[in-house]
C-alpha cells in the first residue's frame, strides 16, 4: 500500500495510501503538513515557484487583467492533492498563504506542459488556479490531472437515493391469504387486515 514500507514504522497509517505517485515521501508530506486534515492523506505532491490566481477580483496583473501571482518568498509552493480537495501551500516571509480548492468546486482541469515547467490549471466558477509545477516529471503530473478528473467526477456524481418500494395491496392480500388457510392468524385478524389492505387498493 502506498510507496512506504513496512520499516517506516513512524510514518502515520493515514499517509499509506493508494494511489500514492512516487514523488510522495515521508520528508515531502512533514513540509505540507501542517495545510493537511487530521487523517487526510496525500496522494500526489508538486513543486513549483508560482500559483497564479486569475478571476473574481483576485488583484491586478502588470498588464491589467484580474490575476494575480504568488511565489514563495521562503521556499517552494507546494501543491497536495488529497481525497476531497488540492491546498496550494506558498510560504512567505510572514508565515504562509493557503488556497484550498474543494473537488466538488472545480468545473475543469487541463495541463500544460513546457520544456521545464508543467501547469495544471484548475478552473472553479469563482476563479482559475494556475499551479506551477516542476517537480514531478510529465508522466506523473498526466497522472495527477487524471487523479483529479475523477475526483471531480466522484464529487459531483448525484446521491442515489434507492426508494424501497411498498408491495403491492394485492399480493400482500394473497401472502394473507395463505397465512390464513394455514391457520398461522385468525378469521377476526384475516378480516381486519384483509379490510385495510382492500382500502390501499
Amino acid at each position: 500500500m502506498g510507496l512506504f514500507s513496512n520499516d517506516d514504522a513512524e510514518i502515520p497509517e493515514h499517509w499509506r495510501t493508494e494511489p500514492q505517485g512516487e514523488y510522495v515521501t515521508k520528508e515531502r508530506i512533514e513540509k505540507i503538513e501542517d495545510v493537511l486534515d487530521d487523517g487526510e492523506a496525500p496522494h500526489y505532491i508538486t513543486r513549483g515557484s508560482t500559483v497564479d490566481v486569475e478571476g473574481s477580483s483576485a488583484g491586478s496583473s502588470l498588464f491589467g487583467d484580474d490575476r494575480s501571482r504568488k511565489s514563495g518568498t521562503r521556499g517552494w509552493v507546494r501543491s497536495v492533492y488529497t481525497d476531497g480537495r488540492v491546498v496550494v501551500k506558498i510560504p512567505q516571509w510572514l508565515g504562509s498563504d493557503e488556497r484550498s480548492i474543494p473537488y466538488d468546486s472545480i468545473t475543469s482541469v487541463d495541463l500544460d506542459t513546457g520544456l521545464v515547467n508543467k501547469r495544471i490549471s484548475l478552473q472553479t466558477p469563482g476563479q482559475t488556479y494556475h499551479i506551477e509545477a516542476q517537480e514531478p516529471g510529465k508522466d506523473q503530473v498526466r497522472e495527477i490531472v487524471s487523479f483529479i478528473r475523477e475526483k471531480i467526477s466522484e464529487a459531483n456524481e448525484p446521491d442515489t437515493v434507492v426508494a424501497e418500494s411498498e408491495p403491492d395491496p394485492l399480493d400482500r392480500i394473497e401472502k394473507l391469504s395463505e397465512l390464513h388457510e394455514q391457520g398461522v392468524i385468525s378469521d377476526e385478524e384475516f378480516e381486519e387486515k384483509r379490510q385495510s389492505l382492500l382500502d390501499e387498493v
